[in-house]
């Protein structure tokens, strides 16, 4: 009898150790199956996010009027002569190395906060608990990684043509000359504006996906007609493109807020409430929407990708084995 026990012990400890090690393989899959799809389409789109952010904080820049780039036709041409072809991808570096964290916070933890936020009784996850968990899981993804977030934005805005030194020569100096000259609290200089629109983008867009996806029929001659991956692109752009347009006016403030202080811009803000007023007075309310055409041209496929891709990949792990998804 007794010399059973050892043997039991052994038994279930090898149990528990090989059902660790798949769950862990199939959630590394997992990951870097988005990640890897993620980084393919802000890379895609990175000409973009570059020109969004560059008419989003020129009003704050130091550079003469009649350099400025004032539209989007004008920008992409006067990238490409001050500063090459590779100037339309500068930050794209820290983008896509914040991919992961972001991507595993995103959709890892959001998937268990909808089972944290649902009924006890049973019944499927309401608007309500929808939101909680979207909005839960925006605000640890901005806490997350929001430094990379900062040097992405300020190696974004560095305007340098080609043949002058640039501000930093990659996202480590830019983190560690900000750190030097602006402290702790420099890495984090927008923080508060980016969880104010981080929260609500992912509860707005989370929700408006889950709702749009529970209005599709789900049997297996509707998930295999041609229309079917279609609707889901357009529910996941339909998603980010309200969300982003809603929060868009505080992206703005996020990113003025991000190189304020910085070198080569002029203004620097006293706080959140000072910068929102300064750029009211200055330039209009229409300045909070700088680039905001750019962004809906951006988001529409980034965000398209970015939920159908998960959705692929969760039924292809479910598919695979039952235990690996999420009961939602």
């Amino acid at each position: 009898m007794h010399s059973s026990q050892p043997f039991a012990a052994s038994s279930v400890q090898e149990t528990w150790s090989a059902g660790a090690f798949d769950s862990l393989k199939l959630f590394s899959l997992h990951l870097t199956a988005i990640g890897g799809s993620g980084a393919a389409a802000r890379t895609v789109v990175a000409p973009l996010e570059r020109i969004k952010i560059l008419l989003q904080v020129e009003g704050h820049s130091n550079l003469a009027s009649r350099q400025r780039y004032g539209s989007f036709q004008n920008a992409v041409w006067q990238i490409y002569q001050r500063e090459g072809f590779r100037g339309y991808y500068r930050g794209n570096g820290a983008s896509v190395l914040r991919l992961l964290p972001d991507t595993a916070v995103k959709f890892a933890l959001h998937d268990s906060f909808k089972v944290m936020f649902a009924p006890p009784d049973g019944r499927p996850l309401g608007l309500t608990g929808k939101l909680a968990a979207g909005s839960a899981t925006g605000l640890i993804k901005c806490l997350s990684s929001y430094p990379l977030e900062l040097a992405h934005t300020r190696l974004a805005a560095d305007v340098s043509q080609m043949g002058q030194p640039r501000l930093y020569t990659g996202i480590l100096h830019c983190l560690l000359e900000t750190w030097q000259h602006e402290g702790t609290r420099g890495l984090y200089k927008g923080v508060l504006a980016s969880a104010a629109g981080v929260v609500p983008y992912l509860a707005i867009s989370f929700t408006m996906y889950d709702e749009l996806q529970s209005r599709l029929p789900d049997n297996k001659d509707a998930r295999s007609a041609w229309w079917y991956g279609l609707t889901k692109l357009g529910s996941g752009a339909a998603a980010g493109l309200v969300a982003s347009t809603v929060v868009y006016p505080v992206d703005t403030v996020r990113r003025r807020m991000q190189v304020s202080g910085s070198p080569r811009h002029s203004v620097s803000y006293k706080g959140y409430w000072d910068c929102i007023r300064s750029m009211s007075r200055r330039e209009g309310l229409t300045a909070f929407y700088r680039g905001a055409g750019v962004n809906a041209l951006r988001i529409i496929p980034a965000a398209a990708v970015q939920f159908t891709t998960y959705d692929v990949l969760k039924y292809a792990l479910l598919a695979l084995d039952p235990s690996a998804a999420s009961p939602l």
